[in-house]
């Protein structure tokens, strides 16, 4: 049976001070004691080291589990830049060859190449593990002027969302966002959704978080990408997120 966290402190310093007891008793016993002094004085020592050994002893099972919680943070952020140089590496290629194009119909193929390639990256490195991650690429569409529609997907397989309108609650938010070139996240729709930003049926994602794609003063669109599970999409995932949106951005300019 595991013993939790803190039961094992109150265990611990239960054990200590019964040995100091014991062995100041032992040790009375010992020195009043006329026979089986050397009995007397052994148990004294038995009691002392324990209460000296079982703190001893914790601490250092504390220390070996700091070393391996170390030691799997270390490899798990090894992992992490490995997966990431693997997402990275093929994008920064496409983005090479799209500016190396010798036509723009070409050029505008090798662009629109890039987008399922940033959205499986999204998909895949955003998020805790074990959750189910949708990324999902809204541009503004043609033939609504103020909208932004979904165009593309990746990752969970889920409903299409709906595009999203200036001049809506959502689409207020959503468009100061990109025109300020600032980000969207929430951890938990249902503690506390974005003002103005609401979840409706069929759509049951939880946590969301959403970048503008663009290139310097030319917007493109957002890059949206949820989980199912809250703080499934965390704050931290934000910053790469971001750079996956840049990358993409350039790659439409």
């Amino acid at each position: 049976m595991r013993i939790p966290p803190a039961g094992r402190v109150y265990l611990t310093t239960a054990i200590s001070l019964t040995g100091v007891a014991l062995a100041a008793w032992l040790g009375m016993a010992a020195g009043a004691a006329t026979a089986g002094r050397q009995w007397w004085a052994l148990g004294a020592v038995a009691a002392s080291v324990t209460a000296a050994g079982v703190p001893a002893y914790e601490q250092v099972r504390k220390e070996r589990m700091r070393a391996r919680a170390h030691q799997a943070a270390v490899d798990a952020a090894v992992a992490m830049r490995v997966t990431m140089d693997d997402a990275l590496d093929p994008i920064a290629r496409q983005l090479g060859r799209v500016v190396t194009a010798a036509s723009e119909p070409q050029r505008a193929a090798l662009a629109e190449a890039v987008i399922p390639m940033v959205l499986d990256s999204a998909a895949h490195l955003a998020g805790s593990r074990r959750v189910r991650v949708r990324a999902c690429l809204f541009r503004f569409a043609p033939e609504t002027p103020g909208a932004l529609a979904p165009a593309a997907y990746s990752g969970r397989v889920d409903d299409p969302l709906e595009p999203i309108t200036d001049g809506t609650a959502a689409g207020d938010l959503v468009f100061s966002m990109i025109r300020h070139n600032q980000h969207l996240f929430c951890p938990d729709l249902a503690a506390g959704p974005p003002p103005g930003w609401s979840v409706t049926a069929p759509q049951t994602y939880r946590s969301f978080a959403v970048v503008p794609v663009a290139a310097g003063r030319n917007a493109f669109g957002m890059l949206m990408v949820d989980a199912l599970e809250p703080a499934g999409i965390r704050r931290a995932d934000v910053p790469l997120i971001r750079v996956l949106a840049g990358l993409l951005g350039v790659a439409l300019a």
